[in-house]
């Protein structure tokens, strides 16, 4: 037996309820119903909200869905999540009326984005730490147009590491969810064992903040995945992390890659793998 993640990333739900969303919850109900993961991650860009008076009515709708599936779900959020009148901590409300919110260890929040920690349980033992950063959306700082992962965010994974380990927690294969890719991710090429799509150019903030560095320091993540791309899938290695996008599982946006969700296996021995998924329409 493992624990499975399983990862939706960018559904860009729309205030209207068209045809497009109906399919991206026809593609939610398939893939949790036939892989069954244990936690349902999502990778932010939920919804579209720019120019929406009401964008909470779409979340709202989305968390109703979410119910009737009985599974454990976790969310950070990405660009477009908070882009009207709603703020991120206005959606953290929203979050309440999930059923199954995964619960968050060690939570912290710095100009309104969240990071915070889920922590698998397997045979009664601590086996993984994962990891859930809150990206934000544009930078404030106007040097670059996507937004990074915070500093303090930055100094929250080394201080939340070290109390992991302070309190006999020294396991090596977890995992961080974001939305907005790393920098890092730009390096991808063969010799670093890539597979995947790679389709478009990577749209990650010009600004680095010392995230992919402070991992190699912790030593204790070997995955990372995110969203915001909906043409890449691709995962390589970088000096021992696994770099990965998850597969862009909305059908109201832009991309030509079929639509899907990533799925992450983690054994009792502290082992990760990894895998897209495609949806298929036939088993609706």
């Amino acid at each position: 037996m493992s624990y499975r993640i399983m990862q939706l990333t960018d559904l860009h739900l729309s205030p209207h309820h068209n045809t497009e969303d109906e399919a991206t919850y026809a593609l939610i109900s398939q893939m949790v119903n036939h892989y069954h993961p244990d936690l349902l991650m999502l990778t932010g860009d939920q919804i579209w909200s720019e120019g929406i008076i009401d964008s909470d009515v779409t979340y709202k709708r989305l968390i109703t869905h979410l119910n009737t599936l009985n599974i454990p779900v976790a969310v950070t959020y990405g660009n477009h999540d908070t882009e009207g009148q709603f703020t991120r901590s206005d959606l953290r409300q929203l979050e309440s009326q999930i059923n199954l919110l995964a619960e968050k260890q060690h939570s912290y929040i710095v100009d309104d984005k969240e990071a915070y920690c889920i922590e698998v349980i397997q045979d009664d033992q601590l086996t993984h730490v994962i990891y859930v950063i809150d990206s934000g959306d544009y930078d404030k700082l106007n040097i670059s147009h996507y937004d990074y992962i915070h500093p303090e965010h930055v100094q929250w994974v080394r201080t939340t590491r070290e109390a992991y380990v302070k309190a006999g927690f020294t396991g090596t294969n977890n995992l961080l969810f974001t939305h907005i890719p790393l920098p890092e991710y730009k390096l991808a090429n063969k010799e670093q064992g890539l597979k995947g799509i790679y389709n478009e150019t990577v749209s990650s903030a010009d600004i680095n903040s010392g995230m992919f560095v402070q991992l190699l320091h912790n030593n204790d993540v070997t995955f990372v995945s995110c969203g915001h791309d909906h043409d890449n899938d691709f995962q390589f290695n970088l000096n021992g992390i696994n770099l990965c996008f998850g597969r862009v599982s909305g059908f109201h946006c832009y991309g030509d890659v079929h639509r899907g969700a990533r799925l992450f296996d983690l054994d009792t021995t502290g082992r990760v793998t990894t895998k897209v998924i495609e949806y298929d329409k036939r088993y609706e």
